[in-house]
């Protein structure tokens, strides 16, 4: 009787082993993880935000995953490609895509990280609708900083402190970055008669030109700061850190990079943050005048951001090899 017990316990012990082998099957393969940050209404069907084009382009056929410590959904389609709203600002993108990553459910090892969203520009350096990939990010706050009533008028009011300079400037694959600029910069990019009479109020020469791709760096900060003086700031963070021009201005970046980073996906990181804002007012406006104005830049933006951002995920579904010896 000992015996059969001992048989049947075994084999019954074999069943449930493949019974929840067969329930949990192997991690779903992600080949691309798009990232946005917010959307306005729903994913589909109304004003786009960040993630809506994503998700009718790669993700509406889709069930998606509920993951814990996530905000919102994570949709896998078939094609490998992934997609989720992670929220807004450093903590919320740090602890999201966080959690993704620590799911056993998803396979990562060979996925590529896309962030695709919005971003605030210098009237100096581009335009409304534009589309700029990112070969670096640069915290705009990590650091000590000051109010300029409390320092030496007219120096800065921002000092880089070794401690902080792993996270505060993270440079990107350059030669991933090019790539994907050399893929994208003859798109041909949408515009709005609202944008163009919006550009004509700024008298800079690259304020006032149609929309283009761009390469630069991406200036992560909390604060949605505006004006000529943080504009200043910025650049003299990113001359600290021999970063180069900042291009574009966010809220995200640096927090997704240094997630990626400690998990070893740094390497396979892309920035795409399409121009819906100029990060200081024109000659007629106060600061609180800017941050309050309709530019007609937000719509061309997003479609702009995904009609650049799908050529490469499209190129890196197509063309793993190419990508994998970058």
């Amino acid at each position: 009787m000992d015996k059969f017990k001992r048989s049947l316990f075994g084999a019954l012990l074999a069943v449930m082993v493949l019974v929840g082998s067969a329930f949990a099957g192997e991690p779903v393969k992600v080949k691309v993880l798009v990232m946005a940050m917010f959307e306005i209404g729903e994913n589909t069907g109304d004003f786009a935000g960040e993630f809506q084009h994503w998700y009718e382009g790669y993700l509406m056929e889709n069930q998606p995953y509920d993951v814990l410590g996530a905000p919102y959904p994570l949709f896998v389609a078939d094609s490998g490609v992934a997609g989720i709203v992670t929220g807004m600002g450093k903590a919320q993108a740090a602890a999201t895509l966080t959690a993704i990553l620590k799911d056993p459910r998803f396979d990562f090892s060979d996925a590529y990280f896309i962030t695709s969203g919005c971003a605030g520009a210098s009237p100096e350096r581009s335009t409304l609708g534009s589309v700029v990939w990112c070969d670096a990010v640069v915290d705009y706050e990590l650091g000590h900083s000051w109010k300029q009533s409390d320092g030496v008028s007219g120096e800065p009011t921002f000092m880089v402190m070794d401690d902080f300079r792993d996270a505060g400037y993270i440079p990107l694959n350059r030669a991933m970055a090019q790539k994907a600029y050399d893929l994208t910069k003859s798109v041909e990019l949408s515009d709005d008669d609202k944008a163009v009479a919006y550009r004509a109020l700024y008298p800079q020469k690259a304020a006032n030109a149609a929309p283009s791709v761009q390469m630069g760096v991406s200036v992560t900060s909390d604060a949605y700061w505006h004006g000529q003086g943080s504009s200043e700031t910025a650049d003299y963070i990113c001359s600290q850190y021999d970063a180069g021009t900042y291009m574009v201005t966010q809220m995200e970046d640096n927090a997704f990079a240094a997630v990626l980073r400690n998990f070893g996906y740094l390497n396979r990181y892309l920035v795409v943050r399409d121009v819906v804002n100029f990060d200081g007012p024109h000659p007629d406006q106060t600061v609180k005048e800017s941050l309050a104005a309709s530019s007609g830049g937000f719509s061309i933006g997003m479609t702009n951001g995904f009609k650049v951002g799908s050529v490469v995920v499209d190129h890196i579904l197509a063309n793993p090899g190419e990508w994998s010896e970058l």
